[in-house]
């Protein structure tokens, strides 16, 4: 297609390490952290394997970057997150992943996010705050969409705040969440909306399940099992578009830089649509279903995708 050149920069091919299960670029460093159902992690920079651990026995869940070259992991098996510092030899020649600290929680953590505290979110949909969530202290948790509201994205706004999405009866729910530090209570610094999905079909028509949800400021993306994809529309941002056939699948991840839609699907593609004009402007096809996807936030142009075959791609485009 014009306009969008995809560049190859990395393929690992399906290995005995099995399943990826998370991926987390650093947002300071030029460094990507990568997680597998097999309790294994990676620490790559510049395409290149720079240490490896085997940290548990259980499924990589969750990790997120944070300061001084710092990553917080959990993992199925144990209710602990732990968090990894990048430390460098005196030589600078040999890099290695230093557990700093762990703390204990009382449940599987399903996505973690640095925002001036590190906080976890559970499978059942409430956020934690990781250093505190064992103190039973009322602030220290926030249940409003417990177990009601399926969180499908967590979308970083800045340093101190992240927007959060998810799905709920063919509804788009909107979430933004604000950390203050330790010492402000995690229960009052969320707040959140909910949008009609705009999905007008007849109520005894099935309806496709909402599978994935980004949103960059007023801007929601939303995409559904069958491959479609749907926007809220200017000036009034609670109307939306029709539908459109993006995908032959699932939509399994939906990201945004500053001039593009990135969709990423079961179909075995990841697309790149002009965020004006909503036109398709690159494809690329990977060896299974595609079913992480993460942008490089220090260069919007780079980003990596794992697919079902337990294939890592490093993909870069220009115009």
């Amino acid at each position: 297609l014009p306009g969008i050149i995809f560049l190859l920069c990395t393929d690992t091919i399906a290995n005995l390490k099995g399943p990826i299960s998370t991926l987390c670029f650093s947002q300071t460093d030029d460094l990507l952290l990568v997680g597998y159902e097999s309790g294994l992690l990676e620490l790559w920079q510049h395409n290149s394997v720079v240490d490896h651990k085997q940290v548990s026995d259980g499924p990589i869940t969750a990790a997120c970057s944070m300061p001084d070259s710092q990553f917080a992991v959990t993992n199925m098996n144990t209710l602990v997150v732990d968090v990894w510092k990048l430390v460098w030899n005196q030589q600078c020649s040999k890099a290695s992943l230093v557990k700093v600290k762990s703390y204990k929680v009382k449940t599987t953590m399903v996505r973690l996010v640095y925002c001036s505290l590190l906080v976890g979110v559970t499978f059942q949909g409430d956020l934690c705050d990781v250093a505190n969530v064992v103190m039973d202290e009322w602030g220290n948790t926030n249940t409003s969409w417990n177990q009601s509201v399926s969180i499908l994205s967590v979308v970083r706004n800045d340093n101190k705040s992240v927007w959060l999405t998810g799905e709920k009866n063919d509804e788009v729910h909107i979430g933004f969440f604000f950390g203050m530090g330790s010492n402000a209570p995690i229960n009052s610094s969320f707040s959140s909306i909910t949008m009609n999905s705009g999905d007008n079909e007849q109520e005894n028509k099935k309806r496709s399940l909402i599978t994935a949800i980004t949103v960059d400021q007023e801007f929601v993306v939303c995409g559904d099992e069958e491959g479609n994809i749907w926007f809220n529309q200017h000036p009034d941002i609670s109307s939306w578009s029709e539908k459109k056939p993006a995908h032959l699948d699932r939509i399994s991840e939906l990201r945004f830089t500053d001039r593009n839609i990135i969709s990423a699907s079961y179909d075995r593609t990841l697309k790149l649509w002009d965020r004006n004009t909503k036109k398709q402007v690159g494809m690329f096809v990977c060896g299974g279903p595609v079913l992480f996807l993460e942008v490089n936030p220090r260069k919007p142009s780079e980003l990596v995708c794992a697919d079902g075959q337990g294939k890592l791609y490093s993909l870069c485009w220009k115009d």
